[in-house]
């Protein structure tokens, strides 16, 4: 029997696929932040991510998020400092990945 606190895994996706999905976990750059609120690019769309904690990010920085999308944003539930990750080849990665077992 499923453990009823359980939640399904969060889904990687891009921010332009975001609507199909509930639970994401998307990676970005953060282009503007104003108190617990960010607003993250990851080169295919914006989408405003709200937390209800402080976070010590700033923008510029690289991240990985993992939310809850409802109403064309996400809850914030974790944020993952991801600047040493190099975001061109993780694009093209993400892209050939997708392309091989998702399509």
């Amino acid at each position: 029997m499923p453990d009823k606190f359980s939640k399904p895994p969060f889904k990687k996706v891009r921010i332009k696929e975001i609507a199909q999905e509930k639970y994401v976990s998307v990676v970005g750059a953060i282009i503007k932040k104003d108190g617990n609120d960010i607003l993250l690019d990851d080169g295919t769309g914006q989408i405003e991510v709200v937390f209800s904690e402080d976070i010590n990010f700033k923008e510029g920085d690289i991240v990985r998020v993992f939310g809850v999308y409802i109403s064309k944003s996400l809850k914030g539930e974790l944020i993952q400092d991801m600047s040493s990750l190099d975001i061109k080849l993780y694009r093209e990665s993400f892209d050939k990945i997708k392309s091989i077992y998702y399509s």
